[in-house]
């Protein structure tokens, strides 16, 4: 019997998208008759490529999504803006000024955003429904492996999906353990332990399987070649569990070299045709940002000229890219003091804020000059925050210490970030919000897309440059 999973709710949202966006060619068709059938189709096919093309880059077609209507409707505006424009430009470049239909034209587009939002949230909504209610993206998983693996796995996943998880664990199995062991506690209905790897082989001919996870030590790789060489007579997906300890895994990818397979651990970020958009983003970005804030930038130099002796700007030595050091620009909002390294950081209430300074770190005024360190290629506008070499978070605790955090060093630094909108702005003074930060800077790493990048910049404008946790 054919599955349901993941991939197939997708598509079939894609298809209810493209389905609900032909009716509304046939309405506007029908309603203003503006073009014909054959024009209409070309503009649709456009319209609808681009439409779908951007959802995909951003990750708009996933099951989480849908059952959150406003996360629908702004993915939709998302991609039917750009979608619609598209259309527009196509629709001048075919057709004669002299029969072009302005108002047709919206008409349709209107059309198709209502029938767009009727179909994520009346067809969608009730199908997604049905889905959960059918339990048919639910998965049967048995264990082998070794018992304290396995609680642990079954422990972190009920911490991490709850009572509403898409994963049923039903059985474990272990040759260190005879068939009839103890229960193992804090499973969904108390997991029994049925005997080895012989009992799994006869315990599949019998009921349902959909996933096999594999819970052995990497101490003993052979013993996990062995049961993972078994499993090619099972029609189930079998999964290794990896040891975080062992593999820094968030990019972990099978790859070969030199014709053999190989597991890629790492990869670099931004390559090719991505890394070439993520740098045309920044210089533009830069560009028209520091136009528009060079009134801004004048009117603060001569405040801080004014309010105290020093230079306007404020440079300090920053860690960035692969772990170089470089320039970073602010303006000066503090009294000038030669013994200040940078790496105890600054607090809300130090006394060498000068008044004006106070302002301009209130309102993120005094971070603006950082688009000269992306104009120079040194920053991005948004990215990890970069930190002074050797930064004290805690009483002998430097930043690097903390475990993957060089690892935000692949990246370029940014004026903003991730971390940024997510609270960890002002001073990085206790260990749990430095890796509460390092957490969030790998995570925009991991999912970085222009999308991803825009959102955080309509953040920071709308939310993230002022508040209680901005100094």
């Amino acid at each position: 019997m054919t599955r349901w999973t993941h991939g197939l709710v997708n598509r079939l949202v894609l298809l209810c998208d493209l389905v609900m966006a032909v009716l509304a060619a046939v309405v506007a068709h029908w309603r203003w008759e503006f073009l014909s059938w054959s024009q209409m189709a070309i503009l649709w096919v456009i319209g609808a490529v681009t439409f779908v093309q951007i959802l995909q880059l951003g990750r708009g077609y996933r099951v989480e999504h849908y059952v959150r209507p406003l996360r629908q409707i702004g993915h939709l505006a998302v991609a039917g803006a750009p979608a619609g424009a598209v259309v527009a430009i196509c629709y001048y470049a075919l057709i004669p000024i002299g029969d072009t239909n302005l108002a047709a034209l919206l008409g349709w587009g209107a059309v198709t955003a209502i029938a767009l939002i009727l179909g994520r949230l009346v067809l969608v909504r009730i199908g997604m429904g049905l889905v959960h209610s059918h339990a048919v993206l639910r998965r049967n998983v048995v264990l082998i492996g070794d018992l304290d693996r396995a609680r642990d796995l079954v422990r972190r996943y009920g911490e991490e999906e709850g009572a509403g998880g898409l994963l049923t664990f039903t059985a474990l199995f272990d040759d260190a353990h005879p068939m009839g062991a103890p229960a193992l506690p804090g499973a969904q209905d108390d997991l029994p332990v049925l005997g080895g790897l012989k009992d799994l082989l006869e315990y599949v001919k019998h009921n349902p399987v959909d996933i096999v996870v594999v819970t052995k030590s990497w101490d003993d790789p052979q013993a996990i070649s062995s049961i993972a060489n078994q499993m090619f007579q099972i029609a189930a997906d079998v999964i290794v569990e990896l040891d975080p300890d062992r593999f820094m895994l968030n990019y972990a990818n099978l790859t070969r070299i030199a014709g053999e397979p190989a597991l890629q651990v790492q990869q670099q970020p931004l390559k090719g045709s991505l890394g070439l958009l993520k740098g045309v983003e920044d210089y533009v970005v830069a560009a028209i940002g520091l136009m528009l804030t060079a009134p801004i930038l004048l009117i603060a130099a001569i405040a801080i000229k004014l309010d105290s002796p020093g230079p306007i700007l404020f440079r300090q030595p920053r860690v960035g890219l692969n772990n170089r050091v470089f320039q970073c620009y602010k303006l000066r909002t503090m009294r000038v003091d030669p013994s200040d390294d940078g790496s105890k950081g600054t607090s809300k209430a130090d006394p060498r804020i000068t008044k004006v300074g106070a302002f301009l770190r209130a309102s993120s005024i005094d971070e603006l000059p950082q688009l000269i360190n992306v104009m120079k290629g040194e920053m991005s506008v948004v990215g990890p925050r970069p930190h002074v070499p050797n930064m004290q978070v805690a009483s002998n605790v430097r930043y690097e210490a903390i475990r993957q955090y060089v690892a935000r060093y692949r990246m370029k630094p940014g004026i903003t970030g991730w971390a940024q909108i997510n609270g960890m702005r002002g001073g990085i003074n206790t260990l749990e919000k430095a890796e509460r930060g390092v957490e969030l800077d790998l995570f925009y790493i991991e999912h970085w897309s222009i999308w991803f990048d825009i959102r955080i910049m309509l953040l920071t404008i709308t939310k993230g440059m002022a508040g209680p946790s901005v100094f």
